[in-house]
């Protein structure tokens, strides 16, 4: 059946070839433009930041990553205590952290929670002023 198909191309003439191999190119290229999809606009369902549900779901998984590594890695610090963390994220899919809380026994203490705050700088690299840390009750 190939060898019939490329016979009978072979037997066109010159322009008609030129044509079809144009066509096939054409084919090809619009075959692999990508479509963009818009993923900023909400769904009927109300979703998170208006992305697809496999989106909030990695976006989901990843903050609570980050919140059990933030947590465990807090909780080796000294006069730290007790710790809870809330992680906020960006409304995109490039995960980007955009707030920190921190809830610790320690967090009263200046020298700890400034320690906290200096350490959440340098790990997430976002400024002081989107660093929480608040004390245990």
């Amino acid at each position: 059946m190939d060898s019939k198909i490329i016979e009978k191309f072979l037997n066109k003439s010159g322009k008609e070839k030129i044509l079809i191999v144009v066509l096939i190119g054409v084919l090809m290229l619009v075959v692999a433009i990508p479509v963009k999809s818009d993923t900023n606009v909400s769904d009927s369902s109300g979703g998170l930041y208006g992305l697809n549900d496999a989106s909030q779901e990695a976006l989901s998984d990843y903050d609570v990553y980050m919140e059990q590594r933030i947590e465990k890695l807090l909780a080796e610090v000294e006069g730290v205590g007790k710790v809870n963390v809330m992680v906020t994220m960006g409304q995109t899919d490039d995960k980007t952290v955009e707030g920190v809380v921190i809830v610790a026994e320690g967090g009263g203490n200046g020298s700890v929670a400034s320690n906290i705050t200096s350490a959440l700088e340098a790990l997430l690299g976002i400024p002081a002023h989107k660093i929480k840390v608040l004390k245990m009750s």
